[in-house]
């Protein structure tokens, strides 16, 4: 009989909460503050909520992937429309998110943000 404390993590959803706590820090170090982290709405999971230096909200989707050339690719037009419902669905709920972002993390541990996800 397996317990659920002692759940396997496996490596894919590891290296996914690496790279968030890596993009968590690489904003804080620009002065934005965590206000929550893996958020379900009805519509996406999304993996970071700061609040930005000037106030206001910003949802960050976190990407991990192994070849930099390859992350604006990452982006499928699914995942687009789902991001953009889940921003509607907060923005009436904080009444004030009105930043996206998307951060690619490499296994290297380099981020890459991508600001305008409209394209």
């Amino acid at each position: 009989m397996s317990s659920t404390k002692n759940k396997p993590v496996y490596w894919a959803h590891q290296r996914g909460l690496d790279s968030e706590k890596l993009v968590q820090k690489f904003y804080e170090k620009k002065g934005y503050t965590l206000l929550a982290q893996r958020v379900i709405t009805p519509f996406a999971e999304v993996d970071l909520i700061f609040q930005t230096p000037e106030g206001h909200a910003l949802m960050v989707e976190v990407k991990t992937t192994n070849i930099a050339d390859f992350q604006p690719h990452r982006i499928s037009w699914k995942q687009k429309a789902r991001l953009v419902r889940a921003l509607q669905y907060l923005t009436s709920k904080l009444e004030n998110l009105v930043e996206v972002h998307w951060a690619f993390v490499t296994k290297e541990g380099k981020v890459t943000i991508i600001e305008d996800i409209s394209g």
